[in-house]
């Protein structure tokens, strides 16, 4: 096999999460290499819906005015914080669930072939 000739990943087999790694690690190389590429468009908006989140959670931390006449900004940016955060844990919830990788279809397809043929003929 070529397989074989690669080095072999390890993991210690008293660690279920370094299996867990090394099994996801190795599932997104085979599924990668067989021509499905990657998906990284949920990825890419949890990246940036946490980086507003941090920026309106450095807002409230460091606004120039003192408590008392920062109280609504305090408040808004609590608020932002509590929602942002919320959106965030229902797209993990609901679009990421427990998925090791998202492709995208692969290049050349069933469908693709179909549409080539279809328009040869015609």
């Amino acid at each position: 096999m070529a397989n074989s000739s690669k080095n072999p990943k390890k993991a210690n087999l008293l660690d279920p999460h370094a299996i867990k790694h090394v099994l996801d690690e190795s599932v997104n190389e085979i599924v990668t290499s067989r021509g499905y590429p990657e998906d990284f468009r949920l990825s890419n908006l949890r990246l940036l819906i946490g980086t507003v989140i941090i920026a309106i959670a450095l807002l409230a931390q460091f606004y120039p005015k003192k408590f008392p006449e920062n109280r609504d900004i305090l408040i808004g940016c609590i608020i932002l914080y509590v929602v942002l955060n919320g959106i965030l844990q229902f797209i993990s919830y609901t679009k990421e669930k427990n998925a090791i990788l998202f492709t995208y279809p692969p290049p050349v397809s069933f469908f693709f072939g179909l549409e080539k043929l279809f328009f040869f003929f015609f």
